[in-house]
């Protein structure tokens, strides 16, 4: 049995959240990547939790997730977000104009590796959902932007769970698994971070730099 939507399966909204279901409609609409249920719960919660001041999401697609961390964090919370592909880029720009949260959203429309090479400021919250063979070769740069005490946040990690299985994979997504494979083990065994990987939507892996007290 795969253990997939279980908020859904209990929870009476059938939405993410109702104030943007049109956009999540969308998106599905679309075929545009979109958290599932337990995935943007568990993000909505590791927000309230942590309650950060700066945060940086890599990949933003149409802006879902962005708006969903706006709307879940303080009012003066900073958010930049990163959108390789400009048409995704575009739209989500539209949508979040349109939206309670523009000034809180800055959207930057690039590689993710030239923007986090000239980022200046650290954040307290770094959501990565980008191409996932990338992961392994941004992380010593997401380091060097993450706070002691912050958490970083990959989505997506157990791919299909193909990240799992000991059966052969397919040529093309080969460096894919492996990257992620590596990612997972470097995040588990880092010195400076306490991590672990839960089963939420397609995996989930959730890391705190230790900071003085641990």
């Amino acid at each position: 049995m795969k253990l997939k939507e279980l908020n859904k399966k209990f929870s009476k909204d059938k939405y993410i959240d109702k104030d943007f279901k049109e956009l999540e409609e969308l998106c599905r609409r679309n075929r545009i990547p979109i958290l599932d249920r337990d995935a943007a719960d568990f993000l909505k919660l590791q927000l309230k939790i942590k309650k950060p001041k700066r945060v940086l999401e890599i990949g933003t697609a149409y802006g879902f997730s962005a708006l969903l961390t706006a709307k879940n964090t303080l009012q003066d919370t900073e958010i930049i977000t990163v959108e390789i592909d400009a048409e995704r880029a575009e739209m989500a720009k539209k949508i979040i104009s349109e939206s309670n949260y523009s000034d809180k959203i800055d959207i930057k429309v690039a590689n993710a590796l030239d923007v986090l090479m000239y980022l200046q400021n650290q954040f307290d919250f770094i959501f990565l959902d980008a191409a996932k063979g990338q992961y392994l070769y941004l992380f010593e740069y997401i380091m060097d932007l993450l706070e002691p005490g912050g958490i970083l946040l990959a989505d997506n990690v157990l791919y299909k769970g193909k990240v799992l299985s000991d059966k052969e994979v397919r040529h093309k997504i080969r460096t894919i698994v492996n990257n992620l494979k590596k990612y997972l083990e470097l995040v588990m065994n880092h010195p400076e971070l306490d991590s672990t990987i839960i089963s939420a939507g397609d995996g989930m892996a959730l890391s705190r730099r230790k900071d003085n007290n641990g």
